[in-house]
């Protein structure tokens, strides 16, 4: 039963970040109609920026010492008595990497949302009034496109970047059995629950969300009541990119960074589609138990097993309700 519990922790701690993942195609999707392929390359984008403003910077010679290391007197004598492996270390020595942590994830939400807006101002406001078709095509393009680039301009060797919180371990029983998890999966998990929160609290409550629920329903009402749609459209790219340099940044420290991050998306695409291309809550179900039957199958069948969890997922859901978990039907009327 310990074990059991185990690994329903480590699943929904990856649920969470399923559903962060999975925002940002529902937040496009409810505004264009159009499922964004390419979000996952938005997420490898994200995670390259969060490396290039925490490593790669703070390592050039011009850069200030302390943006690297930042090593005050009081910060170096707690350090000085501490036994190795203590908790309190793996604390202290996350405040010694906080400038480049914070310039890391401030230039990866910038630069990420100003790909975001290139991508949707110079590729997919031309189509505007074209078939929903012809736009999904532009996203798979734009995979190639963004993978291409991704080699260009970084390396394809694997890299690491500074963990976003304490790497500190938590331990406690649970039916006679250690629970060992990290703090920094847990920190993760309630950064992403709570930016999921706030995207849908933005959708419900701002004029902002509103436009973007109008501009789904209707495109020409939304138009006559004075909803400007290049925005909404805008908006939402925005929206999408700068959840996925959150992910991103996540997703690099928990496995490292690579060209094939960006085919992490297509999993969450399989979720997105079992919640329901267009329901949030929908998508925090499905990717919730997504999350633990992964982690399940792991623990039965093994790491390999688990890679086909969300696409078998998604096939039973969608013979039994095709427009997923809590998706909304559409009727079309003749």
């Amino acid at each position: 039963m310990g074990q059991f519990v185990q690994f329903a922790i480590n699943g929904v701690m990856a649920g969470a970040i399923y559903a962060l993942i999975a925002v940002g195609i529902v937040s496009v999707y409810k505004a264009t109609k159009v499922v964004n392929f390419a979000h996952g390359y938005l997420i490898m984008f994200g995670a390259y920026f969060y490396f290039t403003f925490s490593v790669i910077i703070p390592n050039q010679p011009w850069a200030p010492e302390w943006l690297l290391s930042w090593q005050p007197d009081w910060l170096v004598a707690q350090k000085a008595d501490l036994p190795m492996f203590s908790p309190m270390g793996a604390v202290l020595d996350w405040v010694s990497n906080l400038p480049r942590i914070v310039l890391g994830l401030t230039g990866a939400l910038i630069a990420n949302a100003i790909v975001g807006r290139i991508i949707e101002r110079v590729l997919m406001r031309p189509l505007m009034g074209q078939s929903v078709f012809a736009m999904i095509m532009v996203t798979v393009g734009l995979i190639s496109i963004m993978s291409g680039t991704a080699s260009l301009i970084w390396t394809a060797d694997a890299a690491n970047v500074p963990f976003l919180s304490p790497s500190a371990p938590v331990k406690f029983e649970a039916f006679g059995t250690t629970i060992f998890l990290l703090g920094t999966d847990l920190v993760n998990m309630v950064l992403a629950l709570l930016m999921f929160a706030a995207i849908v609290a933005f959708v419900k409550f701002t004029k902002g969300g509103i436009a973007i629920r109008a501009t789904a329903e209707d495109q020409s009402t939304a138009y006559s009541m004075g909803i400007s749609v290049p925005k909404v459209f805008s908006r939402a790219w925005v929206l999408a990119s700068t959840t996925g340099a959150i992910a991103g940044a996540i997703l690099a420290t928990r496995n490292g960074i690579s060209p094939s991050l960006g085919l992490f998306g297509f999993s969450v695409l399989a979720i997105v589609l079992m919640g329901g291309l267009d329901s949030y809550v929908g998508v925090l179900i499905a990717a919730m138990t997504v999350g633990v039957l992964e982690a399940m199958t792991q623990w039965k069948l093994g790491g390999s097993w688990a890679e086909i969890v969300p696409y078998v997922a998604v096939l039973i859901v969608l013979i039994w309700r095709p427009h997923g978990l809590m998706g909304q039907k559409e009727v079309e009327r003749i």
